[in-house]
């Protein structure tokens, strides 16, 4: 009985020691953490898990460390500033915002897709790509959450006066006045506070009046009649039409004016496609909100403001960095995405899908105001120019200046910082 267990013992050892053998020789290469940098909200960061679980299972040589930055997006600029211009390799992949691209791109410090990007994949994404992610000559990121600014409507209050969702500003300030007195309510809720949000709306405001604020060949035409019509327009919404709350230009943003529309006291809403969920989610409001293209003067404005996937250049991992964009804006895991978080899809194959179209049933409405989306002065100095507008916006909007001067003002300083930056 001894020798037999003894010969137990040994075959068990033996057994092992060849099993470690093959292990050994066959095991998958060596894990690499791939560090993702990232600011959004609860119910966002709980869907990229789930995504993350799923890159993982695909690729298991690749672990994935979230990177959870705070929500406001000054925040997260600043926490890229710092990071990324100390050259810094403990972060891989980062979420950008649209107007980042054009400065970190220009400061050297997100790393060139043009190598890793086919052709075939390229092409099947919107045209945004073009637009906004290639820096001289050069693509710098991903577009992954296709968002823009939609009109959301009372559909019930518009059924019950017998009217239409509005296809111009003149006709979103009749309906508002005839149907808000009458329930008690505002007409138009926008964001006036003064933060990026602002300088949102007042380029859909002039982009549907033709307007602009650098044109294509990089001249400062801000200071023209079309615009001065729009600041004279948004400034009346509040204190002539008095359809917008008069503290528009202290406190709305894109949460207090949602809150406010989800509380019934609101007949439109200009806000971003979040909101549609949101909407839907909302016992009070299901089912009788509706979607339509903000309204225009002369053309339907709507403005990107979509979140885009990038390449650290100092990365040490630049290859698995790859691998986890290519996951991320693949077409399944964006019809997740649009599925549990109505993010509008970045692949143009996706707002063909039946499902989709299901969940999303604005989303032929987003493809329309892509043709004609208004986007903000792609330049590496961007945040000067935003500080700018926001300053000197907001000042006509709570009676501190006249558009004239404003628009002046604006001219002349937004001048100034292009030589500037030029001549640095």
């Amino acid at each position: 009985m001894g020798a037999r267990l003894q010969n137990i013992i040994f075959l068990s050892m033996y057994t092992l020691l060849g099993l470690w053998v093959i292990y050994t020789f066959f095991r998958p290469g060596k894990t690499a953490e791939v560090v993702f940098s990232i600011g959004a909200g609860a119910n966002e960061i709980r869907m990229v898990k789930n995504l993350l679980e799923k890159f993982e299972v695909k690729n298991p040589t690749v672990k994935v460390k979230l990177n959870i930055l705070p929500a406001p997006t000054d925040q997260q600029h600043h926490y890229y500033l710092t990071t990324l211009g100390a050259k810094s390799p403990d972060i891989d992949v980062v979420r950008i915002d649209t107007i980042w691209i054009a400065e970190f791109a220009s400061a050297g410090w997100l790393e060139s897709l043009e190598s890793y990007l086919t052709a075939e994949n390229r092409a099947s994404f919107i045209p945004i790509i073009e637009k906004i992610n290639v820096i001289q000559s050069n693509l710098y990121a991903l577009p992954w959450d296709a968002n823009i600014g939609l009109l959301y409507y009372r559909k019930d209050l518009l059924e019950k006066y017998h009217e239409n969702p509005p296809a111009t500003w003149k006709e979103l300030i009749n309906t508002s006045k005839k149907i808000s007195s009458s329930e008690h309510i505002y007409g138009y809720l926008w964001q006036g506070k003064q933060y990026e949000g602002l300088v949102c709306n007042f380029i859909e405001f002039i982009g549907s009046n033709n307007g602009g604020i650098i044109d294509v060949n990089g001249k400062v035409i801000a200071n023209s009649v079309k615009n001065k019509r729009i600041l004279d327009f948004m400034h009346d919404l509040i204190w002539k039409y008095r359809i917008s709350p008069p503290n528009t230009h202290s406190e709305l943003m894109e949460e207090s004016s949602r809150h406010l529309f989800q509380q019934g006291k609101s007949l439109f809403l200009r806000n971003w496609t979040y909101v549609w969920d949101l909407c839907q989610k909302d016992p009070f409001l299901k089912n009788k909100v509706g979607v339509s293209q903000l309204p225009k003067f002369v053309s339907n404005s709507s403005v990107y403001g979509g979140w885009h996937l990038a390449i650290n250049a100092h990365s040490k991992k630049k290859e698995k960095a790859w691998q986890l964009i290519e996951f991320l804006t693949s077409n399944e895991s964006q019809k997740e995405l649009a599925m549990n978080l109505s993010w509008a899809p970045t692949k143009t194959l996706l707002y063909k899908d039946p499902e989709v179209l299901q969940k999303l049933p604005f989303l032929p409405i987003v493809e329309r105001s892509l043709r004609n989306v208004q986007i903000r002065p792609n330049v590496p100095y961007y945040q000067w120019v935003s500080d700018i507008l926001q300053e000197h916006i907001n000042r006509v909007l709570s009676n501190q200046t006249s558009s004239q001067k404003a628009l002046q003002n604006i001219q002349k300083r937004l001048t100034y910082i292009q030589n500037e930056f030029a001549r640095n």
